[in-house]
């Protein structure tokens, strides 16, 4: 049994469906949330930059975004651990 969930979202007003692991969904829900869109408004955007990605398909333009949104909003490690000297003394 696939660990992967399908859903159909609306893109380009027509319904799509994605089969994305559980994870990927919640980033996904979330990063409409702090974006204030809804799912199909942030899977629209997605599906218009799919060549930018180097995704063949929606479902990989999605992951590759849901990593690259929280990547960014993660500091390096090398900051981290700044951090956490400083916050040790």
């Amino acid at each position: 049994m696939s660990s992967k969930k399908l859903r159909n979202v609306y893109v380009a007003g027509k319904r799509t469906s994605m089969r994305l692991e559980a994870a990927f969904w919640e980033g996904l829900e979330d990063i409409a949330r702090r974006e204030n869109l809804t799912l199909g408004e942030l899977c629209n955007h997605l599906a218009e930059r799919l060549e930018s990605v180097d995704a063949t398909n929606l479902s990989s333009a999605v992951r590759v975004y849901v990593l690259e949104y929280f990547r960014a909003a993660t500091p390096r490690r090398e900051e981290a651990r700044c951090e956490m000297a400083i916050a040790a003394e």
